[in-house]
């Protein structure tokens, strides 16, 4: 191949191209590596490659260098690797989230046509996009798994990922033999509420109670929506006296509380069922016991708190 022959399909390549001697010495630019890094030809060849672009990990380039030449193998370096080998700028320079160009690289051995040395063929090409595309995949995925845990309206865990997350701390009290208390509490009187003053408070008074109640809890403790106006919260390493100590508690500043602004002079109150595990039981058997008591506390009068016993399954 003559030398023009050489030059024009070194600056047609997709990318940018740079030639290196064995020694990390730059012999050959294109127009490509001189517009992205701002630097002439005349700046470049004879320099070292490592002087020229510090961004690079000498050790670690030099490691692929041996490779490449001293088993005549190409290698290639994804983006997903090392998000760009040359800080180059991005050609879109709308996003700034990324400012640097993601890239992929291939090193090949290069054969000096006079000499017969190896010299490294450097293969630099812009996978911007592909970043991009995979960025935004992986954003709508994770996206995907919140909407499988969370619930739409208060941010909470929903029931289905809460019965999983309940599961792992019944094997872990079970295990380790340290107790797990469960409450579950619904909003008295929330049917006529919603009735009185309309879906759209009724959403906001949910909302204002998921926050209130997370601000209460331990960061370990597991509250979730269970559904419509009802809450469940999970009290790891927790008896049952501890558990009616956190839902009396509760109840008491709640009711002491005024949860949404718009309507001030609303007292909002829960009733709560609380229960604790125990060896003999399930997961489902636990959960329909702290039922059963949440019933008792509203067949009681509502804005109570009542413990499961044998007399509340009898009942």
């Amino acid at each position: 191949m003559s030398l023009a022959m050489f030059e024009s399909v070194m600056q047609q390549l997709p990318g940018g191209i740079l030639i290196l001697n064995s020694s990390c010495q730059i012999l050959y630019v294109n127009h490509y590596i001189c517009r992205y890094s701002d630097l002439t030809a005349q700046q470049l060849i004879g320099k070292s490659f490592f002087a020229s672009f510090p961004e690079v990990p000498q050790a670690w380039f030099n490691r692929k260098i041996e490779a490449v030449l001293s088993q005549k193998i190409t290698e290639q370096i994804s983006w997903q690797q090392r998000l760009y080998l040359l800080k180059f700028p991005r050609q879109d320079a709308g996003d700034e989230s990324r400012r640097y160009m993601a890239q992929n690289c291939t090193l090949m051995p290069l054969p000096n046509p006079v000499s017969g040395e190896l010299q490294l063929c450097l293969w630099i090409q812009d996978a911007s996009e592909q970043a991009r595309y995979h960025a935004k995949l992986l954003f709508t995925q994770q996206q995907l798994k919140v909407h499988e845990r969370q619930d739409s309206l208060t941010g909470l865990m929903n029931r289905s990922f809460w019965q999983q997350q309940l599961q792992l701390e019944i094997t872990r009290a079970e295990r380790y033999e340290r107790p797990l208390s469960l409450l579950l509490f619904n909003v008295d009187r929330f049917k006529p509420f919603n009735d009185k003053y309309g879906h759209e408070h009724g959403d906001q008074l949910l909302q204002a109670l998921a926050k209130f109640s997370a601000a209460l809890l331990r960061d370990n403790d597991l509250l979730a929506r269970f559904g419509g106006a009802e809450f469940a919260i999970a009290l790891p390493d927790t008896a049952i006296i501890g558990a009616l100590e956190v839902a009396n508690r509760f109840r008491v500043q709640l009711a002491n509380s005024r949860l949404l602004t718009a309507l001030p002079s609303i007292q909002v109150t829960i009733s709560i069922g609380v229960s604790q595990y125990q060896s003999d039981v399930d997961m489902s058997e636990l959960i329909q016991r702290a039922e059963q008591a949440l019933h008792q506390a509203k067949c009681a009068g509502r804005n109570q708190v009542s413990i499961f016993t044998a007399k509340n399954k009898a009942g």
